[in-house]
Protein backbone atom coordinates (compact mmCIF):
# COMPACT_ATOMS: atom_id res chain seq x y z
CA UNK A 1 0.00 0.00 0.00
CA UNK A 2 3.00 2.30 -0.69
CA UNK A 3 0.97 4.25 -3.29
CA UNK A 4 -1.67 5.41 -0.72
CA UNK A 5 -0.02 8.17 1.64
CA UNK A 6 -1.61 10.79 2.64
CA UNK A 7 1.48 13.84 2.87
CA UNK A 8 -1.37 16.35 2.61
CA UNK A 9 -3.55 15.72 5.75
CA UNK A 10 -3.40 18.16 8.19
CA UNK A 11 -3.22 17.38 11.83
CA UNK A 12 -6.79 18.13 14.02
CA UNK A 13 -6.07 20.83 16.49
CA UNK A 14 -8.77 21.84 18.91
CA UNK A 15 -11.23 24.38 17.95
CA UNK A 16 -10.24 24.01 14.79
CA UNK A 17 -11.75 22.05 11.27
CA UNK A 18 -10.18 19.19 10.18
CA UNK A 19 -9.17 19.29 6.63
CA UNK A 20 -8.70 16.16 4.36
CA UNK A 21 -7.69 16.40 0.76
CA UNK A 22 -8.23 13.51 -2.07
CA UNK A 23 -5.53 11.37 -1.71
CA UNK A 24 -4.85 10.96 -5.22
CA UNK A 25 -1.67 12.43 -6.27
CA UNK A 26 -2.83 14.78 -8.56
CA UNK A 27 -6.02 15.93 -7.15
CA UNK A 28 -6.72 18.98 -4.48
CA UNK A 29 -10.52 18.24 -4.06
CA UNK A 30 -12.62 17.75 -1.17
CA UNK A 31 -12.36 14.43 -0.09
CA UNK A 32 -15.31 13.61 1.22
CA UNK A 33 -15.49 9.70 0.95
CA UNK A 34 -13.24 8.09 3.75
CA UNK A 35 -12.04 4.53 4.31
CA UNK A 36 -10.62 2.74 6.83
CA UNK A 37 -7.50 0.60 6.12
CA UNK A 38 -5.03 -1.21 7.89
CA UNK A 39 -2.76 0.84 6.53
CA UNK A 40 -5.15 4.43 8.17
CA UNK A 41 -7.45 6.59 7.03
CA UNK A 42 -7.78 7.30 2.93
CA UNK A 43 -9.54 10.31 1.92
CA UNK A 44 -11.23 10.57 -1.95
CA UNK A 45 -13.32 12.96 -3.75
CA UNK A 46 -15.91 11.55 -5.85
CA UNK A 47 -14.16 11.24 -9.05
CA UNK A 48 -11.53 8.90 -7.06
CA UNK A 49 -13.63 7.04 -5.24
CA UNK A 50 -13.26 3.99 -6.99
CA UNK A 51 -9.84 3.94 -5.93
CA UNK A 52 -10.97 4.06 -1.97
CA UNK A 53 -13.48 1.47 -2.85
CA UNK A 54 -10.50 -1.02 -3.88
CA UNK A 55 -8.04 -0.02 -1.28
CA UNK A 56 -11.19 -1.88 1.13
CA UNK A 57 -11.08 -5.05 -1.12
CA UNK A 58 -7.13 -5.31 -1.40
CA UNK A 59 -6.81 -4.44 -4.99
CA UNK A 60 -4.70 -1.65 -4.63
Amino acid sequence: MTGYNNDKAHVSQPGKLFEHWCDDADCKAWGSFGYKTKYGQLWFCHAHKQQGEDALTGRR
